[in-house]
């Protein structure tokens, strides 16, 4: 999402009973899977997940929301290599493709292009390292990681016949979405430390009307180019003014806008509100 002109970007916090109140793994599952696609729609960079030292949901909560988010965002034919079956993951199959730009179809290897990237992973074989990218056999790995297992991006480069990868920077996957990071933080100060107040978004229904010229002006029209801005999400249950309070957070610090005035439901899911607040951001592109 651009704004202004600007390579505005965006990253998302949400409290860690994101899945308060579900009890069946299938229906967490699919909440876990909407946000994720939710993420991947409107570019999302990082998801960053606080603990809510209010609800205090279990470790068991936190690490089936983190692992399944990890999970969407690798591409398929990586996911059995990475991800063992365990009992987080037993309804997963039932979900469909994120189709993400990181999630390549498996090809035949001659219709690889010179110069793409895509993600793999390393494998060691006889002492020789090579990268498992979705084909029916490795590819030569020639790049400063040797942690077989570890998932890279490469770029692919070919020479007659030949076929080598090597490391891909992050400078140059910077003006494409390559997928979110999954980051978990145990209080939400931390979180808020990491980003200039200004450049932080509330969202909370006791907050003033989000208005889009105002954004635009306030917001968007102050941040540096390349700035990325983290907007914030309460609990399922809690908003974050009761949040930030719990915490000792000057919550009058931050932006904070009411993003659905005259909603007409008496709540709004977490879910719901990452969906129609990224949309109305987005809307805010020039």
């Amino acid at each position: 999402m651009q704004t202004t002109g600007k390579n505005l970007k965006y990253d998302v916090a949400i409290p860690d009973s994101y899945l308060y109140g579900i009890t069946e793994d299938i229906d967490k599952t699919l909440k876990v899977f909407q946000l994720a696609r939710t993420l991947s729609i409107f570019r999302i960079n990082n998801i960053n997940i606080f603990h809510d030292k209010i609800l205090n949901p279990s470790t068991y909560e936190r690490n089936f929301l983190s692992t399944i988010l990890e999970y969407l965002d690798t591409p398929q034919y990586l996911r059995k290599k990475i991800y063992p079956m365990s009992e987080m993951l037993k309804t997963v199959g039932r979900l469909h493709p994120i189709r993400a730009p990181h999630h390549k179809n498996k090809v035949n290897i001659r219709y690889l292009k010179s110069g793409e990237i895509r993600v793999g992973i390393i494998e060691k074989k006889g002492g020789t390292l090579f990268v498992d990218i979705g084909l029916d056999y490795l590819i030569n790995y020639d790049g400063r990681f040797n942690q077989a297992g570890k998932k890279i991006n490469v770029r692919l480069l070919r020479r007659n016949k030949q076929i080598r990868a090597v490391d891909v920077t992050e400078k140059e996957l910077s003006n494409m979405f390559w997928g979110y990071s999954v980051r978990y933080f145990p209080d939400l100060k931390t979180i808020v430390d990491r980003y200039n107040p200004s450049n932080l978004i509330l969202t909370s229904k006791y907050s003033k009307h989000f208005d889009k010229q105002e954004f635009q002006t306030e917001i968007s029209g102050n941040v540096k180019a390349d700035a990325t801005i983290l907007v914030m999400f309460g609990s399922p249950k809690y908003g974050l003014d009761m949040i930030f309070a719990k915490e000792g957070v000057d919550i009058q610090r931050y932006h904070s806008y009411n993003f659905f005035p005259f909603q007409g439901t008496q709540t709004i899911r977490l879910e719901e509100a990452v969906l129609g607040v990224l949309s109305i951001l987005n809307s805010c592109v020039k």
